[in-house]
């Protein structure tokens, strides 16, 4: 393995800078020695922000990881070429898509080095912090964003630990500078994967101002804005994350628990302060994407993900699955009415939710006070996705009625009854509402790269093709091969 280089690519913020400002002003190529940048407060929070506009490139969460491949390999879009066919069939190994697999593994792993350098720095650190706080939160963060990286690379990577718990593949990062760590089975991972995210739901739990909501104060310059906390790995997002690690091992009671704690957010911060919440019909204006329900969504530039999504649907005209309709029999689906656009020969385009007329209002503060719009994020975990985490788990436990009423609550939010019909009708019963939870995941992530990842817990032999008709899976095609070669995570 190559000696990684000392140093790391921060996005450069300047102290005076409101601490919004790195959304849309400041370049994501710059490089600086690490031992000479880590000398004040400002400089682990640039570092932690970094990590987050590594993940927004088109080579992860940008592209690869949600539109340019999952989104393929899901069936949800119809290939238009020949890399996005092979996608479709799950042929892995082409050329292309097979330097793209290596692309994003690499880059993975570079954003975990990223993490891991920042964490030694901030451990070892004798900078004074003034911003109470300031100092666990970045930790909390980097913990958090570490364990969930590793997460994703064993959803790619690894078979279903439900049924290959012992498949030893990928390491664990957890050094900088180092050679990579011996692989690990996949239960070995999940529990490293645990203990980070727990270290970093202790952190947060006792300084995030998530916590408390929406504060309408100003932010003093360099200090974290609690405005904001959606677009980083805030407390809620971490126990959102739980959730969905603990549903994918199994592990439905605490699956649910983890789930009812992201929910306390709603019950415990007035709703005027809320900093995510259901999106009511009538209230999202432009933001067709339904930010406000992102519990964490990475920023992006216009020319990033915005970018994609119109090249792909206004441009190129990509489709969506021909068997939209019957996705969505509610016509009154905020989501059928809002994402998709029905183009002349009867198909549908995924033009909305990403494009450029999703604007996402009420964010951003400038220096004179106002708001600025921006392009839309990209979604990484949902209040859509926790809600049908609890339904799951509380119908695995024999308890149809309870799972129903997050349904409801959630179908509620886009203008959608058909669960509150099944309820009305006496048809609840753990059959219909496992079905309805199925189909909740059919409409709730498209464009996210989420869908595949169910398909894959499930053990779903047969899924719905883009063609309208279905195609068979197996175990090996859910799972990408690991890049022959020694793992290079080299930071330049």
């Amino acid at each position: 393995m190559k000696v990684m280089k000392r140093y790391i690519r921060v996005l450069l913020l300047l102290p005076l800078l409101a601490c919004s400002d790195w959304f849309d002003v400041v370049p994501d190529n710059e490089n600086i020695p690490d031992k000479k940048f880590f000398g004040d407060e400002n400089a682990f929070y640039n570092a932690l922000v970094d990590v987050y506009t590594q993940l927004r490139s088109t080579d992860l969460y940008g592209g690869n990881l949600t539109l340019s491949m999952l989104e393929f390999m899901s069936q949800d879009l119809a290939p238009y070429n020949t890399p996005s066919s092979d996608l479709s069939q799950f042929r892995y190994d082409t050329p292309e898509n097979s330097a793209r697999i290596a692309t994003v593994m690499q880059k993975m792993y570079r954003a975990i080095a990223s993490c891991n350098k920042v964490l030694d720095e901030i451990t070892h650190t004798d900078v004074y912090f003034y911003n109470a706080g300031q100092k666990e939160i970045i930790t909390g963060e980097l913990y958090a964003l570490r364990g969930a990286l590793h997460f994703d690379l064993l959803r790619l990577f690894h078979p279903s630990v439900t049924q290959e718990p012992d498949f030893v593949g990928l390491p664990y990062m957890t050094q900088f500078d180092t050679e990579p760590s011996a692989p690990q089975s996949s239960s070995q991972l999940l529990g490293h994967i645990l203990d980070d995210l727990a270290q970093a739901a202790t952190l947060l739990k006792e300084y995030d101002p998530i916590l408390t909501g929406w504060d309408y104060t100003s932010t003093s310059p360099g200090q974290i804005d609690n405005r904001l906390r959606t677009f980083f790995a805030n407390y809620y997002a971490v126990t959102a994350l739980q959730a969905r690690v603990y549903l994918y091992m199994g592990n439905y009671e605490m699956a649910l628990e983890r789930a009812q704690e992201t929910f306390t957010h709603l019950q415990n911060v007035e709703a005027s302060s809320q900093l995510f919440y259901y999106v009511s019909p009538g209230k999202y204006n432009s933001d067709f994407c339904f930010s406000r329900e992102h519990i964490w969504g990475i920023s992006s530039m216009p020319d990033g993900f915005t970018a994609l999504s119109d090249t792909m649907f206004a441009t190129r005209k990509i489709r969506v699955r021909s068997d939209l309709a019957a996705v969505f029999p509610d016509v009154n689906d905020t989501r059928f009415r809002e994402w998709f656009t029905r183009q002349d020969d009867g198909s549908y385009t995924l033009q909305h939710k990403f494009g450029a007329s999703t604007l996402l209002s009420g964010y951003i503060y400038n220096a004179s006070g106002g708001e600025s719009d921006l392009p839309a994020r990209i979604p990484v975990i949902k209040l859509g996705e926790v809600a049908l985490i609890a339904a799951e788990a509380l119908n695995h436990d024999n308890r149809p009625d309870e799972a129903a009423e997050w349904l409801i609550e959630l179908q509620t939010s886009k203008r959608s009854t058909i669960v509150e019909q099944l309820k009305t009708e006496g048809k609840l019963s753990v059959e219909t509402v496992a079905t309805a939870i199925r189909d909740e995941y059919q409409r709730e992530f498209w464009g996210e790269g989420q869908r595949f990842f169910f398909h894959k817990r499930m053990g779903d032999s047969r899924i719905a093709s883009y063609s309208g008709d279905s195609i068979d899976i197996s175990n090996e095609q859910y799972t990408w091969p690991i890049p022959a070669g020694t793992l290079s995570v080299n930071l330049q």
